[in-house]
């Protein structure tokens, strides 16, 4: 049986605050998410919005990620839970 872990609005709020990503993981979520024209701070804060607007249901924990699904903004974020690093967005379809 899989460990269960809790994730809170405090939780939420901390990766929010913390993520973080390389210069080319920027480039990639951009790509991903059609998010081109925009600038690496645009990006930050595009990805800082869908951590603060997934619901805390819609959040898991498998392994050593957080796995993101946010309906309102349809993407999909993989945050590795040690350093926060933003691994990769996805569309949600």
């Amino acid at each position: 049986m899989e460990k269960q872990y809790l994730v809170t609005e405090d939780t939420k709020k901390f990766i929010a605050a913390n993520f973080t990503n390389t210069e080319m993981g920027l480039v990639r979520i951009a790509k991903n998410l059609g998010l081109k024209g925009m600038g690496d701070n645009d990006i930050v804060r595009h990805c800082h919005k869908i951590i603060l607007s997934t619901p805390i249901q819609k959040i898991k924990i498998r392994g050593k990620n957080y796995y993101l699904y946010s309906h309102e903004y349809l993407a999909v974020l993989t945050i590795n839970r040690s350093s926060l690093g933003i691994i990769t967005a996805k569309p949600y379809l």
